[in-house]
């Protein structure tokens, strides 16, 4: 597995002195180097990336700023700092490790070694959601309304939504509450039917009418008028989706 890295800080002899460092690892690609946090974010738009080793203190946008603008959580973020301080909100933005300069061959292997287990992981959970005897498939949803117990079948959903820890869902132009974490409810639905193309939402791929590029970014036009963001980690996958659609359509 390639790691491809970008390093960001507003210090030239930093950027070369972790670039020197992740020489030691043949699997780790350089992509980018950024000089502060917008510069980071214009190459994200750009480029895919796996991991960011983020300097926080840097003009524009701090890194932690770039860390709070990330879409699922990824690429992955690996703080380098000379501040202390910073550490309980790093780890709240979901860091994957937090390195102090001036930064060592050795601790910069460890956390290289946490973002290899994490990536490791991702593609294990994609490679066994993948396997037939995962599949366990719901037909409907059941949303509770008064004293009553709606089903929804999964035909009639227009589109899904994070509502707190609990999915609102979209059909027959109502809007109802099913008390299960959008999480959960990727896994019960099909990939054949429905794509989660955003952390807060999953759409059914019957209702896409058409794909719009926006500003640096993608979003999706559907059926019942709605429009949803499509995160810059989904669009591969809807990519991959679109182009399956269009040759079956030949």
């Amino acid at each position: 597995m390639t790691v491809r890295t970008l390093i960001a800080d507003d210090e030239p002899l930093a950027r070369r002195a972790l670039s020197q460092l992740l020489a030691a690892h043949p699997d780790v690609q350089l992509v980018a180097e950024c000089c502060d946090g917008a510069e980071v974010r214009d190459a994200l738009a750009r480029t895919s990336v796996d991991v960011l080793l983020l300097d926080i203190r840097m003009p524009e946008l701090s890194g932690l700023d770039v860390a709070g603008l990330l879409a699922d959580g990824r690429p992955l973020v690996v703080f380098v700092t000379a501040h202390e301080e910073f550490g309980l909100p790093a780890f709240d933005r979901g860091a994957a490790d937090y390195l102090l300069k001036p930064v060592t061959q050795s601790r910069l292997d460890v956390a290289l070694g946490r973002v290899r287990a994490r990536l490791a992981a991702e593609v294990d959970a994609a490679q066994y959601r993948a396997l037939p005897s995962a599949r366990t498939h719901v037909d409907r949803l059941v949303a509770r309304v008064g004293d009553r117990e709606v089903m929804i079948p999964v035909e009639d959903v227009e589109l899904i939504a994070a509502d707190d820890v609990y999915a609102a869902v979209h059909a027959h132009r109502k809007r109802y509450l099913v008390r299960t974490p959008l999480d959960e409810l990727e896994r019960s639905l099909s990939p054949e039917q429905f794509l989660r193309v955003h952390r807060s939402y999953i759409v059914p791929l019957s209702g896409v009418v058409a794909i719009r590029r926006t500003g640096g970014g993608v979003v999706l036009e559907l059926r019942n008028g709605a429009t949803v963001p499509v995160s810059r980690r989904r669009r591969a996958e809807l990519a991959r989706l679109h182009a399956r659609d269009a040759r079956a359509r030949q």
